[in-house]
């Protein structure tokens, strides 16, 4: 299986590798207009860089087929920004089809060429990715759909930005061993601090929302991802 190199590469090049200014730049993309295709270019080469860095066995094999991928997720990109910049809807809508769209194609990757993965990556190496992707999930995957969601909420994420990396690295991990029955109390130390500076979580707008969700999303992540024995 090689769908967890994928999806870590995914994350690598749309949430760490990707800055502000680069998406900021991506959204300037105009299709007439070849100057303005920078961005989205240099995103494109970041997904196909990233997903031959993960596979680097597979090379050999599979750097036509991960060409092609990398050029379906620029298309994607691109259609996202066209599309976005025509209808009045809420921006999550595409940025959600966009996601969507980009782990369905990385599916019909797998089965295309499945026959063509030699060597086949093991279990423990399959569990590095699907844990490298997991962490990238809970951290920023998660902060920036909030932001794609609720821009008024980019403020409170940033202010607690690393209370809540620690809190969800540690639920996930708690999870992962069978303790998920203690990982919500990992945001114990949060709600303490927020009491303390005079702001509760639960007095913030969707304050609540966000804790119980990242509670959800760390545990259920930590639950699938049992270390292979």
């Amino acid at each position: 299986m090689i769908i967890p190199h994928l999806i870590f590469s995914h994350l690598l090049a749309d949430y760490i590798l990707q800055t502000n200014w680069l998406a900021a730049r991506k959204g300037q993309f105009i299709a007439r207009e070849i100057h303005s295709w920078d961005g989205l270019a240099l995103h494109g080469l970041m997904v196909w860089l990233m997903s031959l860095a993960v596979l680097p066995r597979q090379i050999a094999a599979l750097w036509p087929y991960i060409t092609i991928l990398a050029l379906i997720h620029t298309f994607q990109d691109g259609l996202k920004v066209w599309i976005s910049s025509r209808l009045h809807i809420h921006p999550f809508i595409p940025y959600l089809v966009d996601q969507l769209l980009h782990l369905i194609t990385i599916l019909i990757f797998q089965a295309a060429v499945v026959n063509y993965i030699i060597p086949r990556p093991g279990p423990d190496e399959s569990w590095v990715m699907a844990l490298g992707a997991s962490l990238i999930a809970i951290t920023r995957f998660y902060e920036v759909s909030w932001w794609a969601n609720w821009p008024d909420m980019i403020s409170y994420m940033n202010h607690w930005r690393w209370w809540g990396y620690t809190e969800r690295i540690t639920m996930l991990l708690l999870s992962m061993f069978n303790l998920w029955i203690l990982a919500p109390l990992a945001v114990v130390p949060r709600l303490y601090a927020a009491w303390r500076e005079g702001h509760a979580v639960w007095e913030q707008k969707r304050g609540a929302t966000e804790l119980l969700l990242g509670i959800a999303f760390s545990v259920i992540l930590g639950l699938a991802l049992k270390p292979p024995r």
